[in-house]
């Protein structure tokens, strides 16, 4: 018999996750209607976004940061379970990742946010907006870590240099993405060259793939 919707989810959240990621730190941070109201202006959403959330995920052996890590995106939703394809996409066929320096609230929720946000898109709810893809670049319009000398208020969809890029469910592939952090100035940089070449200097300076809330701007 097919492994169902309920399986996949469950081989996800409790097989695989914790075989990449390792244990589960804090359980699941699932999306609430509030989110998509406060910050998004949209009351009217589908129910199944609340089924979406975020894990937390210490630090282990082979990874220093703590990890934050959705759930829910690569859900085949519409899909029955003889259709289906293993070679294909699993749902959305994405989860996103954002690796932090410290353990945090607010990078739950900063990810929350994302995920709401790029729901949103998927759904066609703001004009001319697709799902966010590589480089794209989010302001937040706020400090990452809601504290007033945190420089970070941007972020950038990017690929996952510190660990894996994707994961196998029964229902299909699935790819691993990351967020980086930007400041005002790192983002002007990006804009005036390209996503590529701020990456390597955040990169160079120890600023990339893991975010510091606490760190200061690049000097460019």
């Amino acid at each position: 018999m097919p492994v169902d919707l309920e399986g996949v989810w469950k081989i996800r959240e409790e097989e695989v996750y914790p075989a990449l990621f390792g244990p589960v730190s804090r359980g699941i941070f699932p999306l609430t209607q509030e989110i998509f109201s406060t910050y998004f202006g949209q009351a009217d959403i589908d129910p199944r976004w609340l089924f979406h959330g975020v894990f937390e995920f210490a630090p282990t052996i082979a990874r220093q940061s703590w990890l934050y890590v959705t759930s829910g995106y690569s859900n085949p939703w519409d899909q029955e379970p003889e259709d289906y394809d293993p070679m294909g996409e699993s749902g959305a066929g994405v989860e996103f990742t954002f690796s932090v320096s410290e353990q945090g609230d607010w990078a739950i929720q900063t990810l929350q946010r994302m995920l709401a946000f790029d729901l949103l898109l998927g759904a066609g709810r703001f004009p001319g907006g697709d799902r966010m893809s590589m480089h794209d670049r989010v302001p937040l319009r706020a400090p990452l870590n809601g504290q007033p000398d945190c420089k970070i208020r941007n972020l950038m969809l990017v690929e996952r240099e510190d660990g894996a890029q994707e994961f196998s469910l029964p229902s299909g592939e699935v790819i691993l993405v990351g967020f980086t952090s930007m400041t005002d100035a790192e983002l002007a940089f990006a804009k005036q060259h390209d996503s590529a070449a701020l990456i390597e200097k955040l990169r160079a300076a120890g600023y990339h793939p893991v975010t510091n809330p606490h760190r200061d701007s690049l000097p460019l």
